[in-house]
């Protein structure tokens, strides 16, 4: 993929563009909480991510995207003009600023979470773990979870 390509594809992302067949204007939204944040270093990055995308790194296919400040050990966001519909959150705490999930063996060395707050398991959990169901307004908690 050439650079100017991929630099698009990485804004659109970012800037919370919506995937061909998924309108962005709707009447539903979500409101979005994190909690359990360990510092007030870096920022929360979250994802919402449709159906079958290959969640929970939907990368490009990712309906709205935001970089979060932390502020008294939580983040909040809202995304407003979805269409109703399935969806499924995650977010990391990305404390080193460097725009994604740092590991360690393949363990998570940063916080992480995902919307219906699965349990612990040695996987990410699958989008039937973490989906819900966004219609008119609804709204999610989101705890971190550290490992490392």
């Amino acid at each position: 993929m050439k650079r100017s390509k991929r630099t698009l594809v990485v804004a659109a992302a970012l800037l919370g563009a919506a995937q061909p067949g998924l309108s962005q204007t709707g009447s539903a939204a979500l409101h979005i909480t994190v909690t359990g944040i360990s510092s007030a270093k870096g920022v929360v990055r979250v994802a919402l991510c449709p159906p079958q995308t290959g969640f929970p790194d939907c990368q490009t296919r990712v309906v709205r995207s935001a970089s979060l400040p932390i502020k008294g050990g939580q983040a909040v966001t809202e995304f407003d003009g979805l269409a109703p519909g399935t969806y499924a959150v995650s977010v990391f705490h990305d404390a080193n600023g460097n725009g994604k999930l740092d590991r360690f063996a393949g363990i998570p060395r940063e916080g992480y979470g995902f919307s219906r707050n699965p349990g612990f398991k040695p996987r990410a959990p699958k989008f039937s773990e973490a989906e819900i169901t966004v219609t008119g307004g609804t709204a999610v908690v989101i705890k971190l979870r550290y490992i490392l």
